[in-house]
């Protein structure tokens, strides 16, 4: 995720935070090798796939009594309208129409300092290389120095218009596909694009909509529909501290959200000392939902650092690793069942 400003308040979004309840056993990490920030993990036919920040987009792989390895990463190479500085944030993958989609955030000109489009990439496997549609970006601001973008975020009205970051790949039951994904910097703002049947473009005649917006930090989105409800969980706070978390609200109707009330699942506390537990992926497998997700752990001995850790900043040398939980819904209420590794 993109670092924020110190100078941005942040704690009145803090006030008046539901917390679920505490998870079950103190977390230990699944994969501690490398950085694995924001994780999405899909199920393949020959096992699990992950796709994470960093280089050409992080890639691990789980086969069953192996565990996770790292793999090469998923892009071949950066689209023609992208940027070459950094690493490639927040990816998530998707099988659509018989092949495997890739969607990911990437600089670009005209944006300001670190400015982001969405991308898509596209491969037979989920293990192969992707390849970048050149053409123009899925979502980006007019004012990008980009081939024009198939979503232009209508509507924004005084948002920031610094870049779009964070898509999410959702299906709901009737077979309609969507992309989720955040405006960047503050306010914040969550957006649904219905997508075409190739996953590459924005169904015809339609355009993304606002979900919800905040005046933190709000990010990471994703959404799980569960008997009678649509759970959005989101990510808040800022991603280099421990105070990091990942909360949730959930509404009978995809397209209407409240900002409030929102629910914490994973902070600090529920976790028995995480720190900064965020930038998660739900994955159902057999029909059971699966929470990836990461934390920060210190580089020397592998612990989670304590406050007031900042990534990059203040405290000890640290880095991201993947976490996994299993959850239960009790009364359409999000809970952590177990942790994974147990």
């Amino acid at each position: 995720m993109l670092p924020v400003r110190a100078a941005l308040t942040v704690l009145a979004a803090v006030v008046a935070l539901a917390v679920t309840g505490p998870a079950s056993a103190y977390p230990d990490p699944i994969l501690t090798t490398d950085r694995t920030g924001d994780p999405s993990v899909v199920e393949t036919r020959d096992g699990r796939v992950l796709v994470a920040t960093g280089p050409l987009v992080r890639r691990a792989r789980w086969d069953p009594g192996r565990g996770w390895r790292w793999i090469r990463p998923a892009l071949s190479r950066l689209p023609r309208w992208a940027i070459d500085d950094g690493d490639i944030w927040a990816a998530d993958l998707a099988k659509i129409d018989g092949r495997w989609v890739l969607y990911y955030s990437v600089r670009v000109a005209g944006l300001g300092r670190g400015g982001r489009c969405i991308g898509t990439a596209t491969s037979p496997t989920a293990y192969g290389a992707f390849r970048p549609v050149d053409e123009r970006p899925l979502v980006c601001y007019r004012r990008a120095r980009t081939p024009r973008a198939h979503d232009t975020v209508p509507g924004a009205g005084n948002l920031p218009a610094r870049g779009v970051i964070d898509p999410s790949y959702f299906r709901d039951e009737d077979g309609t596909a969507y992309l989720l994904y955040k405006t960047d910097r503050i306010p914040s703002s969550i957006r649904l694009l219905p997508l075409g049947p190739r996953g590459l473009a924005p169904a015809a005649g339609r355009t993304s909509i606002e979900l919800v917006r905040a005046g933190w930090v709000m990010e990471n989105p994703v959404v799980l529909r569960r008997g009678g409800y649509y759970h959005l969980f989101t990510s808040e706070d800022i991603w280099s501290k421990c105070s990091y978390r990942t909360v949730w609200r959930r509404s009978t109707d995809l397209a209407t959200w409240p900002l409030r009330p929102r629910r914490v699942l994973l902070n600090r506390t529920t976790t028995d000392g995480l720190c900064g537990p965020g930038g998660g992926d739900v994955l159902v497998a057999d029909g059971k939902p699966l929470l990836y997700f990461h934390g920060w752990v210190r580089n020397d001995n592998g612990r989670p650092p304590e406050p007031p850790f900042v990534a990059g900043g203040r405290g000890p040398d640290a880095r991201r690793v993947l976490y996994g939980a299993r959850l239960r819904f009790t009364d359409d209420v999000p809970r952590v069942a177990r942790y994974l590794g147990r």
